[in-house]
């Protein structure tokens, strides 16, 4: 038997080197072991692990140390408030795409409005459940090349209780769809497959939801080819940029309506809006 805090103390040093949250990624991790809060394990550190236990938390904190996302590890991260499953086969939810759903609740403020919502690349699912969540009234689909992601995506759904009002399905963005929808949402993979990325996403995050090309814009070339056919007369899209992205991004839709471009909090461009 072993003293938690012992182990917490050792872990907090050695996770400094990659993470500035060390202490607090350690807590959660022993709040994962040991099927308890992270309130819980902030007060009682001085609890004792079994040898099992410490054995299960030191291989968590061996995997966090290869730098492999916390979140990829308790499969689990928040998304606009929202608890979403994430796994190998899907980007990490990130709070920079919670522009999109800014974005959005601004242009349609009803939320009784019975919306027909399209998500394309829709990953763990987290724009398109998000916005049903703000819209009871509303109904969406959701798109994803990967067959395993659009698994976790309905897992989603069933998990926060949308699944009436969502449908997931398997396909090359809308190469499988028909009909009309008044709002289009995505976050496509914008990375140029020449630059670097951190570890963490570049080891355990999807190939698939991150390169797009050498410049970063082979996704949005698809879409631009492929949404006038899927909207309504009124219809808005909502699509996520990569960092200095906007003026390629928007060259490509330059027959379309420009209505806003939105900045994620740290002031990059983030969210463009148009109409057909």
């Amino acid at each position: 038997m072993k003293p938690l805090k012992i182990i917490i103390d050792k872990a907090e040093h050695q996770l400094a080197t990659i993470t500035h949250n060390s202490r607090r990624e350690t807590r959660l991790l022993a709040a994962h072991v040991l099927h308890t809060t992270y309130e819980d394990i902030y007060f009682n550190e001085g609890r004792l692990l079994n040898d099992e236990e410490e054995s299960l938390l030191i291989t968590l904190l061996k995997r966090r140390l290869n730098h492999e996302p916390l979140s990829k590890i308790l499969e689990f991260r928040e998304f606009w408030s929202l608890p979403f499953r994430v796994t190998k086969d899907t980007l990490d939810p990130r709070p920079d795409s919670e522009t999109l759903i800014e974005a959005v609740l601004t242009h349609y403020p009803s939320k009784e409005a019975p919306l027909r919502i399209l998500d394309l690349g829709t990953g763990t699912g987290c724009l398109l459940l998000s916005l049903l969540h703000e819209y009871p009234q509303a109904w969406g689909v959701g798109v994803d090349v990967s067959e395993a992601a659009s698994t976790i995506a309905q897992e989603n759904a069933v998990r926060l209780g949308l699944e009436r009002r969502a449908k997931f399905i398997v396909g090359q963005w809308s190469s499988a769809l028909s009909g009309c929808f008044d709002i289009i949402v995505s976050n496509p993979p914008y990375i140029s497959c020449l630059d670097p990325l951190p570890l963490e996403v570049a080891i355990y995050d999807p190939a698939l939801a991150l390169y797009a090309g050498e410049d970063g814009l082979a996704s949005y070339r698809s879409l631009a080819e492929q949404i006038p056919r899927l909207v309504s007369p009124k219809a808005k899209i909502f699509l996520e940029l990569g960092k200095e992205q906007f003026d390629g991004v928007r060259s490509l839709f330059s027959q379309y309506s420009f209505l806003q471009i939105k900045k994620d909090l740290a002031g990059h461009d983030r969210c463009l809006v148009f109409c057909i």
